[in-house]
């Protein structure tokens, strides 16, 4: 079995906002290191259940969300949001 180090401020925080009947809104903070602001996103609560399978098992997102856009499942994995992913990345080269 392979070992996950977890170093502090290295991982996005993530948390429940608001819970509707049919929706869960999740906030995902990228690392502090990075400085930038959480992103929200709102799921379903098919969704949010297999985000609860995600967080505990991994896997991957693309598998578990193939619905949800690329820019999505960003959020889910770093709490990047479009524009801070690209600032990052270096444009779209």
């Amino acid at each position: 079995m392979i070992k996950t180090i977890t170093l502090p401020g290295m991982q996005p925080r993530r948390r429940v906002i608001e819970t509707t009947g049919t929706h869960v809104i999740i906030g995902v903070e990228p690392p502090l290191f990075l400085g930038l602001p959480e992103q929200r996103l709102a799921l379903t609560t098919e969704q949010y259940a297999r985000y609860c399978i995600w967080l505990a098992r991994g896997g991957m997102v693309q598998d578990l969300f193939p619905e949800l856009s690329v820019s999505q499942r960003e959020i889910i994995l770093s709490g990047l949001g479009n524009d801070d992913f690209h600032r990052l990345a270096g444009g779209d080269e």
